[in-house]
């Protein structure tokens, strides 16, 4: 494994963002509520890397709110001949009660 971050033409990133789960996803096992999804990309820029972390987001039931938060990283995964993103998470917290519309 190289710690290189750019790789074949991409760079690589860490993704974070604030949102709520709003449907239950079995393979991820999450439940509705506040969250924030993370996961790592290699992507050819900062805004298609922004651009994964909204497809995976709504693939698997959870509404961004607020800004993405997009970090170049050393990678845990070898550069493909193509953008892809891995080790999507969820970490839930508690709100306070508060909701997000």
């Amino acid at each position: 494994m190289t710690s290189e971050t750019t790789a074949g033409g991409f760079t690589h990133y860490a993704i974070v963002a604030d949102g709520r789960i709003v449907e239950a996803n079995a393979e991820f096992g999450t439940e509705p509520g506040p969250a924030v999804i993370s996961m790592k990309a290699w992507a050819s820029n900062a805004e298609e890397a922004a651009d994964m972390i909204v497809e995976v987001s709504n693939r698997f039931g959870f509404k961004l709110a607020g800004e993405i938060e997009i970090y170049v990283t050393a990678p845990d995964a070898e550069a493909k001949d193509h953008p892809f993103g891995y080790d999507v998470g969820f970490s839930r917290y508690d709100d306070g009660g508060r909701s997000l519309n």
